[in-house]
């Protein structure tokens, strides 16, 4: 008996959701829907369902592959989030693009030094930082893609130090054109003098940075027994435009 009563309880929770189910499909009616195959010119179908899979909200709505071997998906949803999806199609749908990446290793110090090298960045340094002296150490030009890595050196009077930087999340689209970066920045640890605090680390950080902006992305003291910084800047620039 007790088992006839789950199992009847279950049947009546199954027909209770069946019921919901169609009752909220009830109030977007067939018309409402675009239904439309979406070519696909970088992404492959799987990937596409991925990535779109989250927006589906409409009941009767979603994104369905139509052969593995087929560069394209197809869409049911209504207008509004139908046009959300071709906004993001667009946006990662794209061959991948490049950056030129323009870095500079910058000293600061308190001696009212001011460098021509760096008189476009003086005004931005002396607004964001307490020192009163610049001075231009050496500058890394790198073309990166998007998700991948670069690796320069740069020297800072003499001292070699190696920056290393991922590049993610590439943004080519009007005001909010823009790149990720994660920077690394260190000593060589052949760089240990017998006698001086040594820290290989000099700075490592993540940052969104607006292309075609000069951004400071972090400073750090080159000694204990100085008063003076380092300071690491980068300027992005799109490389290639890409094809959609």
């Amino acid at each position: 008996m007790r088992i006839a009563r789950i199992a009847a309880l279950a049947l009546l929770v199954a027909r209770t959701s069946s019921a919901t189910a169609q009752q909220a499909a009830a109030h977007v009616p067939n018309a409402d829907f675009v239904v439309k195959t979406v070519p696909l010119h970088h992404l492959s179908s799987a990937e596409a369902m991925r990535l779109l899979q989250p927006y589906v909200q409409t009941p009767g709505g979603g994104v369905f592959e139509i052969s593995p071997n087929v560069r394209a998906v197809t869409i049911r949803e209504i207008p509004k989030i139908y046009a959300d999806m071709m906004a993001v199609l667009g946006q990662y749908d794209r061959e991948p693009m490049s950056v030129t990446l323009t870095f500079q290793l910058v000293a600061a110090d308190n001696s009212n030094t001011r460098d021509p090298a760096v008189a476009g960045i003086d005004s931005l340094l002396r607004g964001v930082l307490k020192y009163s002296g610049y001075r231009l150490l050496g500058t890394a030009v790198a073309t990166a893609s998007e998700h991948g890595m670069v690796q320069q050196s740069l020297s800072a009077d003499g001292e070699i130090l190696t920056l290393n930087v991922d590049v993610s999340d590439l943004r080519v689209d009007g005001n909010d054109a823009s790149v990720h970066l994660n920077v690394d920045l260190r000593r060589s640890v052949t760089a240990t003098q017998p006698g001086r605090p040594f820290a290989p680390n000099v700075l490592g950080t993540g940052v969104t940075v607006p292309m075609g902006q000069t951004v400071v992305l972090g400073t750090a003291a080159s000694s204990l027994a100085t008063q003076r910084a380092l300071i690491l800047t980068v300027r992005p620039q799109l490389a290639t435009a890409g094809k959609r």
